[in-house]
């Protein structure tokens, strides 16, 4: 019983190919439900991001393999002479384990640490039940991934730390407050980097947001999304700065939206409480002259980038500490798959002792009284669990390669004379 994965990631291939071979939910049902009807897979599932489209598959006939599989991929989103093989990864058995808690686990994320990925791969495993295609392999190994993230999470700093401007931001401005929840912010510009901003504050207790925006609408829509439902016009906001604690601005302006007369106004107003001013544009939208006065705490993208480099540095010094966990599960895996290879052998060898021991029990059933006879029934228990231990230990110990088991098994079939020697390895 094997497991392949192939699929093109960011390692692997551009984002254009990646895009190429994107599933969506519908298509991945689809694609899924072709795979099991044809008997091309007695089991499969796949993992479709922006980063990634992975295919996991217990192949349902011998001339599946990776590259089969590759063929088949590409065939159904119609890429051919787009997308070629060398565009994938490709790997079996306990590697194709390795890989999916490593994914899962976020070390194999673009951003490294980046936790969606979980969320993502247990949608994908999702899809699998939904279309009946995943099945006790796969039921197995997801859950174990799943294991292993939780793991991760809990037992190292792999997710710790900002390793993005908006979220950098938000973690800087709450070491600096602590409380987020009773200060007064103010975003100005509802794009996209202004709206991670505003919703990582939000994840952080911080309610009193106010949106302005050069459109009206946007900074309405980003409000009521978060529940605030607090703008200001865009021709006003410079009225009212003196009214917050935190600034946070992420516009697209050829000239600052703040100057350091602004701001100095806005001081003498605030009687120089103080005021940490975030700036997320690029170019930048405050006057650096700002961060000279006094309680005025002003952080530029490049301040931002310093926090972040620190903490992805911190990520990678936890990459042992999560490799000694993914190995710590794949050992577990790897067992409970060769348990599954062996059982039949395992359930044989006992079923020929425990024949061999009533035969020559009933040899003295009317020799010996009934006291006697149990006691020799309990020392045959013993010494056949002890003569069993080790072919049995043997057998569902852990092995490099899928290859050796059908060796293991075939030679304790034929060591002990056991009957259908060669039907695990066929």
């Amino acid at each position: 019983m094997n497991i392949i994965s192939v699929g093109v990631n960011h390692k692997t291939a551009p984002i254009e190919i990646r895009e190429r071979l994107s599933l969506s939910e519908v298509q991945a049902k689809e694609f899924l439900t072709n795979l099991i009807d044809d008997g091309i897979a007695q089991e499969a599932m796949v993992v479709s991001t922006c980063n990634r489209t992975e295919l996991y598959v217990v192949p349902g006939m011998p001339e599946v393999d990776g590259n089969y599989m590759k063929e088949f991929l590409i065939s159904y989103k119609d890429a051919q002479g787009e997308v070629r093989p060398e565009h994938f990864f490709n790997r079996f058995y306990c590697n194709t384990a390795r890989h999916l808690f490593e994914v899962s686990s976020a070390v194999d994320s673009l951003i490294l640490g980046e936790g969606q990925i979980l969320g993502q791969v247990k949608n994908a495993y999702r899809i699998a039940v939904e279309v009946q295609s995943a099945g006790i392999l796969l039921t197995r190994l997801c859950h174990t991934a799943f294991s292993v993230a939780k793991r991760v999470k809990t037992k190292t700093k792999i997710m710790e730390g900002a390793v993005s401007v908006s979220y950098a931001a938000v973690e800087l401005a709450q070491k600096i407050f602590s409380n987020l929840s009773i200060k007064k912010i103010l975003l100005i510009g509802a794009g996209e980097t202004g709206e991670l901003a505003a919703k990582h504050m939000f994840q952080k207790n911080a309610r009193n947001i106010v949106i302005t925006n050069r459109t009206l609408s946007k900074a309405e829509a980003l409000a009521e999304e978060l529940g605030t439902n607090q703008v200001l016009p865009y021709e006003s906001y410079k009225d009212h700065l003196h009214e917050f604690d935190i600034i946070i601005t992420a516009v697209s302006s050829k000239e600052y939206v703040l100057t350091e007369p602004e701001l100095q106004q806005s001081m003498q107003k605030r009687r120089l409480k103080p005021v940490i001013i975030l700036d997320l544009g690029l170019p930048r939208n405050v006057d650096p002259e700002i961060g000279n006065l006094k309680n005025m705490f002003l952080k530029d993208i490049d301040a931002l980038k310093h926090i972040i480099d620190k903490n992805l540095e911190m990520r990678k010094c936890e990459l042992p500490k999560v490799k000694k966990i993914i190995d710590e599960e794949l050992v577990g895996f790897a067992q409970w798959i060769n348990t599954l290879k062996v059982r039949p052998t395992i359930v044989d060898l006992q079923s020929k002792f425990l024949e061999i021991k009533e035969k020559e029990l009933e040899r003295f059933r009317y020799k010996v009284s009934d006291a006697e006879l149990k006691r020799m029934e309990r020392l045959t228990d013993r010494i056949l669990k002890k003569i069993l231990h080790h072919p049995i230990k043997m057998l569902k110990a852990p092995v490099d390669t899928a290859d050796t088991i059908p060796s293991r098994v075939n030679l304790v079939r034929n060591i002990f004379d056991l009957e259908e020697q060669n039907r695990l390895s066929k």
